[in-house]
């Protein structure tokens, strides 16, 4: 079956008349006259449609504008949105590989579970990651099967009149249709820079292009893991899955470690070891994202990936530590925030990661019985909520235990 791509932009209405009337809410923006205009790179899927309205209206109008009048799949862009060189090359492809799956072609930021899962994933050298069926996401650009946008237009007018969240619809969507939806890993789309916040590298770029070979993007799945460290408001922080409850569990840093052997306090003479720098650590830096936070999610990710990336990999994976750091750094004004900050703390996380694989594959892996698990706090909550507060660290778990088991399909 021959690929047929219509696209759509969804976009801000123009405030009312008046001061003081007709605000936009921030779901799509503040209002820009230019920000309608299509990216030449969507010129190619035929005519554009742009819907401006407010922002339900907007979505809900932008994936109802082109799905079904003889496409194949359905592309909703939100206005402002950067477009990576190459992009419809490398979205054809995509298609070619996956034409029934929910396709998110920005790149996902944040602490968030889902930007959690795409590290994950880069490190792994896949081109994609399998999405928290939990996370909820804003994407700048997604890509559905025609019949499937069409139906997610209805879905998403019932929901929103309902008073759901914009952020969550998709994630629903695709649990209710059992739709495969798949984060890109680099990144096809950069989203729109939020209002007032400070310069920072492209999303796009940032994200890295972790999988990225002569041939292009790696086209491999990384599936949702069962251990998924995070980096997120400065503080290393580790979710596990209960098969048995489906649901995840949010874990202390110091009982995830235990998991990686009888051997695990190894790891603090280890970090202490990686953390060693050229100069003291800056007393503004630590405030903001401390060095053992940043030392703690790469043993994490280590011990989850059980291997370290070579040396020859870090000009394509290192893009996607410092995209970790400057997340987890928060929006930071540039001059509070150096460039060699970032640099810094993106080197000791690479050593971090080699760091951690280096304990698992010494020492194996002890898992967890569902029972332990299950006794764990209550879960994180979702779309960004506060974490439970950590409590205090227990004694190792007995070696020994099940296997859970793996995570199921959303």
């Amino acid at each position: 079956m021959t690929t047929v791509i219509s696209a759509a932009v969804a976009a801000p209405a123009a405030p009312a008349a008046g001061p003081g009337a007709g605000e936009v809410p921030s779901a799509l923006g503040p209002f820009d006259p230019g920000a309608g205009e299509v990216p030449s790179a969507l010129g190619k899927f035929g005519p554009v449609a742009v819907v401006r309205a407010d922002p339900a209206a907007a979505l809900v109008g932008a994936w109802r504008a082109a799905a079904g009048t003889g496409s194949t799949h359905h592309l909703v862009v939100r206005a402002g949105t950067e477009l990576v060189p190459g992009f419809t090359a490398e979205l054809l492809r995509a298609v070619a590989g996956r034409p029934r799956a929910a396709l998110v072609l920005s790149a996902v930021g944040g602490g968030s579970w889902n930007a959690g899962a795409v590290r994950l994933a880069a490190l792994r050298g896949c081109g994609w990651a399998a999405a928290v069926p939990q996370d909820c996401l804003s994407p700048a650009a997604v890509l559905l099967p025609s019949g499937a946008a069409l139906a997610f237009a209805g879905f998403a007018a019932g929901a929103l009149a309902a008073g759901a969240a914009p952020d969550g619809l998709l994630p629903a969507f695709v649990r209710r249709h059992r739709l495969d939806l798949l984060l890109h890993v680099g990144g096809l789309a950069a989203s729109p820079a939020a209002p007032g916040a400070p310069p920072r590298p492209s999303a796009a770029r940032c994200a890295g292009a972790a999988g990225r070979s002569s041939g292009g993007v790696s086209d491999l799945v990384s599936p949702l893991p069962e251990v998924l460290p995070r980096l997120s408001g400065g503080r290393a922080l580790i979710s596990l899955w209960d098969a048995g409850t489906a649901t995840w569990r949010q874990a202390p840093w110091t009982r995830h470690m235990a998991r990686a052997g009888r051997n695990w306090p190894v790891a603090a003479p280890a970090a202490a070891f990686v953390a060693v720098t050229d100069r003291p650590t800056p007393g503004a830096r630590e405030r903001v994202l401390p060095l053992t936070e940043v030392v703690r999610y790469g043993l994490a990710l280590g011990t989850v990936l059980g291997r370290a990336p070579v040396e020859t990999a870090a000009p394509v994976l290192r893009p996607c530590l410092c995209a970790a750091v400057l997340d987890a750094a928060g929006p930071v004004p540039a001059p509070e925030w150096p460039d060699d900050w970032t640099d810094e703390l993106t080197d000791v996380l690479w050593r971090a990661v080699g760091v951690g694989a280096r304990l698992r594959s010494n020492h194996g892996v002890e898992h967890w019985p569902a029972e332990e698990l299950r006794a764990l706090p209550a879960d994180a909550p979702p779309c960004g909520g506060p974490d439970p507060a950590e409590p205090e660290p227990a004694e190792p778990p007995p070696p020994g235990g099940t296997r859970p088991s793996p995570t199921p399909r959303p």
